[in-house]
């Protein structure tokens, strides 16, 4: 990374990058998080509640809008400035064996019909589809 000088000053560079399109972000602590163009999405769609939908074949994950009533649904926090957004999904990526070195950052597609976002999950970060099963201790007679 080149270091810029202006005078005695060291220009900071930005560890973030600035997306114009929906970015979906995984966390270690297993939140989800949306960028700016996402929660903008979510925020002028009413959108407060989603379901998480998983497609193991194709590694796609989706959030789908639905009702603070379905037993099924996340909440999602949005900024008051619609500067991000989060949900809590940890008991989801330990599902699908989730296990990134590092925070994630991947593209979004947004279909406004269905009212869902989709993101193509990476092979290399999911694990077997038991991993976030207990295994069960049986007593031995």
């Amino acid at each position: 990374m080149r270091k810029v000088r202006i005078m005695p000053y060291e220009v900071f560079q930005r560890t973030t990058v600035r997306v114009g399109e929906p970015t979906l972000s995984i966390t270690l602590q297993g939140k989800m998080g949306l960028n700016s163009a996402a929660a903008r999405i979510f925020a002028e769609a009413g959108i407060k509640f989603v379901l998480v939908l998983w497609d193991k074949v194709s590694n796609k994950c989706a959030l789908k809008a639905t009702l603070k009533t379905d037993v099924n649904a996340y909440r999602v926090s949005v900024a008051p400035n619609k500067s991000g957004g989060t949900l809590a999904a940890k008991s989801f990526l330990s599902h699908i064996g989730w296990s990134a070195p590092h925070r994630e950052t991947l593209p979004a597609t947004w279909n406004e019909k269905e009212k869902i976002l989709e993101v193509t999950l990476p092979q290399k970060y999911l694990g077997s589809e038991m991993a976030g099963v207990r295994k069960r201790k049986t007593k031995s007679s």
